[in-house]
């Protein structure tokens, strides 16, 4: 098969879900990463999708692979800006939580598309926000999916050396996180490294230089923190890092958004904290106060503190900026529950 071809042969069959106009029919459309993960699922994903489409009369797909970074968003929008008038389409990200970004923020703003995640990348962190979901890797639990409202965190500012305005899903990390995020990348182009064990190898290499952050961090108008720190995390979702529960309050459609700041601590003291962030348990343990400072926020705005720039980590990708607003959007985004068969 062509996966470059538009649609995919239509075949007669069984619906799924939802009840259409004759002769109307659901898109759906994949767009596959294939240097996601290790980029050895991708073969097996596409055979996974045409065979799931293959006896459906009210459902047509396309496959669309991104070759470069950016390239899906393109697609993505284009496809999105030309849906008619009370049209519905579901936009599948088929990659880690980058690809995840890129397809939401073409999505974003059009009514009758809704985002959808098969998750083959490393980290993965979205969709662990739904932990009563179905398979979020079987296709037809995500034809047979139903679509629900979740939040999204808007950024402006001057990013990569230009005005932009664009969204955040699940989580900023800034400082020490952010230098993991870096050290994780390298880590995980070695053999036999999984993302979360990347990620803890580049937990304890970066806090062997404990390399954090300088911020202003203003809320609401009002300075609420600045000067050093080791970290600063904007949440939308909970996890980050291939599974750390970081910000085990956080909820994708409350409305809000959770900025936690862990002080400018000694080696000794993150260590022994860390097990705890990563089960999420570090908010109720004994002396939290003195290490962390936790808030919920609609609109923030982060800026270097003597420094003229810094390096923000945005649903796990790096970027360059001299600082950022961020403002929570409510129910911004239409997002794809897979069904539980």
């Amino acid at each position: 098969m062509n996966h470059g071809a538009f649609f995919g042969k239509i075949r007669l069959g069984i619906k799924l879900d939802g009840r259409f106009a004759q002769g109307d029919r659901m898109k759906h459309y994949f767009f596959v990463n294939p240097a996601a993960g290790t980029g050895k699922n991708v073969d097996g994903l596409i055979s996974r999708i045409d065979e799931a489409f293959s006896d459906l009369v009210d459902h047509e797909h396309r496959i669309c692979l991104t070759d470069s970074v950016g390239a899906g968003e393109r697609q993505a929008r284009e496809i999105a800006d030309g849906l008619a008038e009370g049209e519905e389409a579901r936009f599948y990200a088929c990659g880690g939580d980058g690809t995840v970004n890129e397809i939401a923020n073409a999505v974003i703003g059009h009514p009758g598309a809704a985002l959808g995640i098969i998750p083959i990348g490393t980290g993965n962190d979205t969709v662990r926000n739904f932990p009563e979901a179905g398979d979020f890797l079987d296709i037809r639990s995500q034809i047979g999916g139903s679509t629900v409202k979740i939040d999204a965190m808007r950024y402006e500012g001057i990013v990569d050396g230009r005005e932009q305005s664009r969204y955040c899903i699940n989580m900023f990390n800034i400082g020490f996180d952010c230098n993991v995020v870096e050290l994780t990348g390298r880590l995980k182009q070695k053999p036999l490294i999984s993302g979360s064990a990347a990620y803890l190898m580049a937990v304890f290499g970066v806090l062997a230089r404990k390399k954090g952050t300088s911020l202003t961090i203003t809320d609401g108008g009002s300075v609420w923190r600045e000067g050093p720190m080791l970290l600063c995390s904007i949440s939308n979702g909970s996890y980050c890092g291939g599974g750390i529960y970081s910000s085990p309050q956080a909820r994708m459609d409350d409305g809000l958004f959770d900025i936690c700041v862990i002080n400018d601590v000694s080696r000794m003291k993150f260590i022994s904290t860390f097990p705890k962030y990563k089960n999420g348990t570090h908010l109720d343990m004994k002396g939290a106060d003195e290490i962390l400072d936790v808030r919920r926020s609609t609109d923030v705005t982060i800026k270097p503190y003597g420094m003229k720039d810094l390096f923000i980590c945005v649903d796990g990708e790096i970027q360059l900026t001299t600082g950022i607003r961020v403002t929570m959007c409510p129910g911004a985004l239409n997002f794809v529950v897979p069904k539980k068969y």
